[in-house]
Order: C-alpha cells, then structure tokens, then sequence
C-alpha cells in the first residue's frame, strides 16, 4: 500500500520514527513583517476541561480574560495595563484587554481559554463579563492553510495525527480606542432553544423516559 504520489514527499518528510523539530507549518506561509508574534492560550489552574468551567463560584472569579503582552512588545505598541488593542492574523481580528507581563517570552502574547462566551450561553444573563468582556482566540486560527499552486488547501493541522495546530498561530498587535460598545454580531444572544439538549433528563420528565430507549441496542432488555 502506498500513499497517493503527489502526497509521497509530504508523507517523507514527516514520518519519521525519532522525534525532530521542524518550523510551525504557519510559519511558512506567514510574513514575519505582518506577523511577528505567536499568540497561545491555557486554561486557567481552576477550571481545567470542563469540570470547573461549570462551576458557578469559580466562574465568578475567573468572569474575564485579559491578554497578557511581553513588556517589549507593550513598548513597541505603546500599550499599558488595562489599554485596549487588536490582535489580527491571516485569518482575522479580534480587541482585548492587555495586561503588561515580565514572565513571559518576549515574542509571545497569550490569555486564558474558555473564558469567554457568547451572550445567553449557557445560560448566561446578556450583561455577564464572559459574554461582554471575555473572548477567544479561536476566531483568529484558521482551519486551512493557504491554497497550492493547484488550489489544493491542508488542514492547519499536524501533517501525520491531524491534530490541531493551535500554537501555531502568528498575529499581530496594534493599540486602539477603548469601544463604545459591542458590535452587533458581539451581541447577539444565543437562543434557548440550542440549550434544551438533554433536558429529557432533567427535573419530572426523568420519570417519564426509559432511558434504555435512549441508548441504542438496549432497549427491551431486562432492568
């Protein structure tokens, strides 16, 4: 069995049996001008996955991000703590809160992850700070890197187990106005009816479902 010819020399040049660094994969199609700092996110130590992020008290200590900027490139970008600036990459832009930070790689910005959320999410009223004042990086990380030649596009993603490149991501950073107020599409709750999944379970209507039914090949079996 073989891969298909025109993948061969990708295939090559990445499965290899003893771990080897190679540059990020955006940062072959990324200006290094335009570009020049890579952007991660972590989650926060008391809300790791999504067993704390549910809870209701850690959430209200954890109710915002901020996005924490190297002092040289606070400098450079004439930011100081609580500024507002906007990160951009290839794929788009987004505006956060900064805070100035010693302890971190000089040419690296980063922020919480799974702090911010949209308007009525999880059940959020419209004025929380996670649907107001946080945000994400995701809406910065595209799926796809740029076309070939040919047109064809790979997944912005480990070439061999397709995971995820996240930490590849290069942006940029410029100070701008604190907003008026949020956009539109910022704004936009989300309805109730996307929340209901699962509510079969909840509260009298449990006493109502076999939950057998609701699991394929067990309906009808014994208790």
């Amino acid at each position: 069995m073989q891969p298909p010819e025109g993948e061969r020399a990708r295939i090559a040049r990445f499965f290899d049996p003893l771990p080897f660094w190679y540059p990020p994969l955006e940062d072959e199609v990324n200006d290094d001008s335009a570009f020049g700092l890579h952007a991660v996110t972590q989650r926060p130590m008391a809300m790791y996955h999504s067993w704390g992020s549910q809870n209701a008290w850690l959430r209200q200590i954890h109710a915002r991000n901020r996005l924490y900027v190297p002092v040289g490139v606070a400098a450079e970008a004439g930011l100081a703590d609580d500024d507002w600036a906007e990160l951009s990459s290839r794929h788009g832009a987004i505006r956060a809160q900064v805070r100035v930070m010693r302890g971190v790689n000089a040419r690296t910005v980063w922020t919480w992850n799974a702090i911010g959320k949209k308007a009525g999410a999880w059940g959020l009223d419209p004025d929380a700070p996670e649907a107001t004042k946080g945000f994400l990086l995701n809406h910065l990380i595209d799926e796809l890197l740029p076309a070939h030649a040919d047109g064809r596009r790979y997944a912005a993603a480990d070439p061999l187990t397709g995971q995820a490149a996240w930490y590849d991501l290069r942006v940029a950073i410029r100070r701008i106005d604190p907003p008026a107020a949020e956009t539109a599409e910022e704004r936009e709750p989300q309805t109730r009816d996307a929340l209901r999944y699962g509510s079969e379970f909840s509260q009298r209507a449990q006493s109502r479902v076999d939950w057998r039914s609701l699991v394929p090949g067990l309906k009808g079996r014994p208790r």
